[in-house]
């Protein structure tokens, strides 16, 4: 495969796939032609990581009565701990999230779903200091599968494909009982799992609360009042939190359709 020119992607394209990126929670079951998925796999291996170790495995779940389990797993996580969890947020926060209110937080039964794995094994060709200090060797490994999980994702975006992060997998209970079903060797770790396929949403990606840039970006040395203040913090948290949550029953609704 030929590597593509320096400069020949134009920056407003790749602002614009950034912009338009969003998590789809309603996706259609309808298969991915296999020359997409090889597409959207082929972005994902040119992912930087630490040292150039590419400690990544990709899992491509394919098989209809292996997505059903998988999600049933995730499902009852939800229902059994989700829920409970949720309940104990602080009310400054707002409404606590219950089903009943806000949504049940499903995980779409879509065309693939792309288990982002780790071989820990890998961690041997680290630099010794970053070996014998777990915590950079943590963030080596992490940072190198999260920057296959986002190419992944921007990859879906530039091929007309939606996405959902399906973090459940991450929870102990549910990567122990995935990593069981799915026969995965104990030095395998499961990073993030991504359900791909058509979006199912009857309307384009929906609004984004975002923060200003100039809220963000820092430089040089920082001054005294130019982070957020602790109350400043939790109106914001509350906003964003009410939009993330209001996106999630727009796509329960979305779910009573027909094919979802």
């Amino acid at each position: 495969m030929s590597v593509q020119k320096e400069g020949s992607m134009q920056y407003e394209e790749l602002l614009a796939l950034a912009q338009s990126r969003r998590t789809v929670r309603a996706i259609k079951p309808d298969p991915i032609p296999d020359e997409t998925l090889a597409r959207l796999l082929e972005i994902a291996r040119w992912a930087p990581t630490g040292f150039n170790m590419q400690p990544a495995e990709l899992l491509v779940v394919k098989d209809a009565e292996l997505r059903l389990q998988i999600k049933k797993l995730v499902d009852d996580w939800v229902d059994c701990d989700f829920f409970a969890l949720e309940a104990t947020r602080e009310e400054w926060q707002g409404p606590a999230w219950t089903a009943a209110t806000h949504g049940r937080p499903e995980c779409p039964l879509a065309a693939v779903y792309i288990l982002i794995l780790g071989d820990t094994r890998r961690r041997a060709g680290l630099p010794m200091n970053a070996r014998h200090d777990r915590l950079k060797g943590d963030s080596i490994f992490d940072c190198s599968l999260a920057n296959v999980f986002m190419y992944l994702w921007l990859g879906a975006q530039s091929l007309g494909l939606a996405a959902q992060p399906v973090s459940s997998v991450k929870s102990a209970k549910v990567q122990g009982l995935v990593k069981h079903l799915l026969n995965l060797p104990e030095f395998i770790t499961l990073y993030e799992m991504l359900a791909v396929g058509y979006t199912a949403m009857p309307s384009g990606p929906s609004a984004k609360l975002m923060r200003h840039l100039e809220d963000m970006v820092h430089y040089d040395r920082a001054r005294d009042d130019e982070f957020a203040t602790d109350d400043e913090l939790k109106k914001q948290i509350r906003k964003l939190r009410a939009g993330n949550v209001a996106r999630h029953k727009e796509a329960g609704a979305s779910h009573e359709g027909p094919g979802v």
